[in-house]
């Protein structure tokens, strides 16, 4: 039988030992070949460490380490940093409209009583300053009415009586054409119905206008226009009598018309 040389037990030995299949007893070779064999196995068996792994995977895949992202800007920052609008503000600022409506509401100044003077007022505006001027000029200031202001209606009507209201509300048809108004005695002749004297037929107001309506524009006639003094028993009279037939709400007419 061959012999199997020393050194050749002893190399299979050794690669045995390194691969982890033959623990080292201490025998056979030196003692610097048998120092370094198993210190050479264990290495061998143990491997590459986790930094040299990580490197070679690097190295291997050419990873290129992404930049750090810029700050953001100032801007950025304070709309994230910002304190959020409470919700119990959006109810507040949807009854801000109903609250300012019902302040102006409170604070404005109520509205002037209606007399019956400012009833009248209006009432002629709309109803006689066609024909007579809005300062009763009438034919004096080229209108087509009868002048009423320095007194002329006074001369014509002496008293707010029902004469005067019924001229206003029948007109000269309704108390006869060529027939008479007011004071047949009144200074430089009296006032013929039917548009005599370079005036225009009265036109009726009776239909468009209700009592204390034409009550009020005699008065304004009478103590505005035609200057009429009167006392302040006079005027709480006359007050109370326009209250009486209905005034203190102001009722508008449409159209105009001249007498």
């Amino acid at each position: 039988m061959t012999e199997v040389p020393e050194y050749l037990l002893e190399r299979s030995r050794q690669r045995r030992i390194a691969l982890g299949v033959l623990e080292d007893d201490g025998s056979g070779g030196d003692g610097d070949t048998g120092a370094a064999a198993p210190a050479a196995g264990a290495a061998a068996a143990a491997g590459p460490t986790q930094a040299e792994m990580i490197a070679a995977a690097r190295e291997a895949a050419q990873l290129e380490v992404e930049p750090e992202a810029p700050p953001d800007p100032s801007w950025v920052i304070a709309a994230q940093t910002r304190h959020r609008i409470p919700i119990w503000v959006l109810p507040v600022l949807f009854c801000l409209p109903l609250w300012a409506f019902v302040y102006v509401k409170l604070t404005e100044p109520p509205p002037e009583p209606i007399t019956a003077i400012n009833e009248g007022a209006t009432t002629y505006a709309v109803r006689c300053s066609s024909c007579h001027g809005g300062d009763g000029s009438g034919s004096d200031g080229g209108l087509v009415g009868r002048p009423l202001w320095n007194g002329e209606v006074l001369l014509t009507f002496p008293s707010l009586d029902d004469s005067f209201i019924e001229w206003i509300s029948v007109g000269s048809e309704g108390l006869g054409l060529g027939q008479v108004y007011g004071d047949p005695n009144r200074p430089g002749g009296a006032h013929i119905s039917g548009g005599s004297d370079n005036a225009a037929a009265m036109p009726a107001f009776g239909d468009v206008l209700n009592e204390h309506q034409l009550y009020s524009v005699a008065r304004y006639v009478r103590e505005v226009i035609g200057g009429e003094a009167i006392s302040d028993e006079v005027a709480a009279e006359r007050d109370a009598e326009w209250e009486h037939l209905g005034g203190g709400a102001l009722t508008g007419g449409g159209g105009g018309g001249g007498h």
